[in-house]
């Protein structure tokens, strides 16, 4: 499996200088950002002659497009549907992006899963898959919500992105690389990073650095790596927006140094 990273760990910066450090520092996919405030290196509504451009760049980078992530956007209706478009456009094959909803109320939990079906539809029809990341504080948090939400949804066009510092800190305190054997037949992206403690907020970029927090990544990689399909492995560290570019170029080489191991 192959390692990724997330345009994210970039955001205060221009996508070029994201893809020239993510390149040079071993990894060979991106998720493209899309997410006003964080990281907004996709433009939303351009013409097709912008997205071969990107297309061309990532390419010229030795760079896949593993997905356009897209957090933040699923509630504006119309938006997300030009995010679909872009994805498309620009050969993503997925759109990543959390659930919303409340946890444990069912109304928002039914609520999260018509609204992701009727996405679905949409999705479907620009041959774009979505990627629901279970997460801390929505509808879908931890397995059991999980597996709920992947029996009631078009498993054909929607899946799960697969963060473990989430589950780890969902209130049931799981162990990820146990959760893995559960649900991992709906994985169809990973996020990777580490957490120290189990404190709904994710804390300090420093803590997320692999090795640096309280989770057993070896036996998560190995969990992963029996995950049938999957490609890449892809680090999503937040929090560096207003970082030096010199201090992420940092935080993006002891990930890689640390986690290619586990994943050869």
């Amino acid at each position: 499996m192959d390692l990724g990273c997330s345009t994210i760990l970039y955001g205060g910066h221009d996508l070029e200088v994201a893809m020239e450090r993510i390149q040079a520092a071993g990894y060979r996919a991106i998720e493209l950002c899309c997410i006003p405030g964080m990281a907004p290196h996709l433009a939303i509504g351009g013409r097709d002659a912008y997205y071969r451009d990107i297309r061309r760049r990532a390419g010229n980078h030795g760079l896949a497009i593993e997905s356009l992530g897209a957090s933040g956007n699923m509630d504006d209706g119309d938006r997300f549907l030009h995010v679909l478009d872009a994805a498309a456009s620009v050969g993503a094959p997925l759109v990543t992006t959390g659930p919303g909803g409340k946890p444990d109320n069912e109304e928002a939990f039914m609520a999260t899963v018509d609204r992701i079906n009727a996405l679905a539809v949409e999705a479907a029809r620009r041959g774009v898959r979505l990627g629901i990341k279970p997460h801390v504080g929505n509808a879908v948090y931890n397995t059991e919500t999980a597996l709920r939400f992947m029996q009631r949804v078009d498993r054909k066009w929607v899946g799960i992105n697969y963060d473990a510092t989430h589950i780890w800190r969902s209130p049931q305190r799981e162990v990820p690389e146990d959760s893995v054997g559960r649900i991992g037949r709906y994985i169809i992206s990973l996020r990777i990073r580490d957490v120290k403690g189990r404190q709904s907020a994710i804390g300090p970029v420093e803590n997320q650095v692999a090795g640096q927090g309280d989770m057993d990544l070896h036996a998560q990689a190995a969990a992963f790596r029996k995950i049938p399909g999957l490609k890449y492995a892809v680090l999503e560290i937040v929090g560096s927006r207003d970082m030096a570019v010199d201090d992420i170029d940092g935080v993006l080489r002891r990930s890689f140094d640390y986690f290619r191991p586990l994943f050869e």
